[in-house]
């Protein structure tokens, strides 16, 4: 009951209508493309899953269940000529754990073409950005929660802390965007929080904010990022050694539409030592933008021991298609 009342509330919570309202343009577009291919199977409803490297991107908080250190490294590709990597690092530290991550987005060529339409050369815009985040976990009890010490690689329950708990993660990022010989910079953060109730433990609430910092200047523009909210809910249902991860995270972003995010993960043992995942999602922005089959996503992944590997897909209409695939090492 604990969970449906979580996923009521998510639904009837009232439109954010200030954010709505400040509908227009912004800058640095690459940051909501997006991390991991684990995130894009789920469609992207990640904030409340959040964990491992790659949860410096959806939600700090996530950090803080990081038991080993792991460095982890995605790589999307989509409209025939964009390039995404993305590459982070966690490692526990105390009580809390220190991560940081690498973001670069680049695509092939231009041509260089005058008014004139005399052609000059060539040029390739890229943008970078660079994050440093801590998180912790705050609990009665030090037992990791079910599902959060090593990802989806041990669907096994753990032990449980005896009462509620929650997580908190921040972090402070640099953002650089180069076009032709221009170039702007900003600084955000992100931060989260990640809450566990002590009656249902296997429900996961989170709220999120992203890319909240200053506005980027080239020549003389002014353009804000792309900052957002997220409030999400997931519940992990687990029955012998099979595990089923439902998720939901609806995004609020200050300029623009809101979006809401649905996401399914099936993961079960393949062998000792090793385990498959099977997931698909939905977004329903990128549905109403492009074509109801542009909001559908699928991946699969498998980890072995301290290993796993992850591929996710994503139709996108007249766009082409997307792949992002995801290799993470833990030791």
């Amino acid at each position: 009951m604990t969970a449906w009342a979580g996923l009521a509330l998510l639904l009837l919570c009232p439109p954010a209508r200030a954010l709505q309202g400040n509908a227009g343009r912004n800058t640095s577009q690459f940051l909501r493309i997006g991390a991991g291919a684990r995130a894009l199977g789920l469609g992207e409803a990640y904030g409340p899953v959040a964990e491992g490297a790659e949860a410096i991107y959806w939600n700090p908080a996530g950090l803080a269940s990081q038991a080993v250190p792991e460095f982890h490294y995605s790589r999307t590709e989509f409209a025939r000529f964009f390039h995404h990597d993305f590459a982070a690092y966690a490692h526990p530290v105390g009580k809390g754990t220190l991560a940081a991550s690498l973001t670069r987005f680049s695509q092939d060529e231009l041509p260089l073409v005058t008014n004139g339409n005399v052609t000059l050369g060539s040029f390739s815009p890229h943008s970078e950005a660079v994050s440093f985040a801590y998180a912790r976990l705050f609990s009665s009890d030090t037992p990791p929660l079910p599902g959060q010490d090593d990802l989806y690689s041990s669907p096994e329950p753990a032990a449980e802390p005896s009462g509620r708990s929650f997580k908190l993660g921040l972090a402070l990022k640099v953002i650089r965007e180069t076009i032709y010989k221009y170039d702007s910079t900003a600084v955000s953060a992100d931060g989260g929080v990640i809450y566990h109730p002590a009656r249902d433990k296997a429900l996961s609430l989170s709220a999120a904010f992203r890319n909240v910092g200053t506005k980027q200047k080239f020549i003389s523009q002014k353009e804000d990022l792309p900052s957002e909210l997220a409030l999400g809910v997931s519940y992990s249902c687990r029955w012998e050694q099979s595990r089923l991860l439902p998720a939901l995270e609806a995004t609020f972003p200050y300029q623009g539409l809101s979006q809401l995010k649905i996401g399914l993960e099936y993961s079960r043992p393949a062998g000792e030592g090793s385990t498959v995942a099977f997931r698909m999602g939905y977004k329903a922005l990128a549905a109403a933008d492009l074509n109801p089959l542009a909001g559908l996503t699928a991946g699969l992944g498998a980890g072995f021991k301290r290993f796993s590997v992850d591929f996710a897909f994503q139709p996108m209409a007249e766009l082409g298609q997307a792949y992002r695939m995801s290799l993470a090492f833990r030791w």
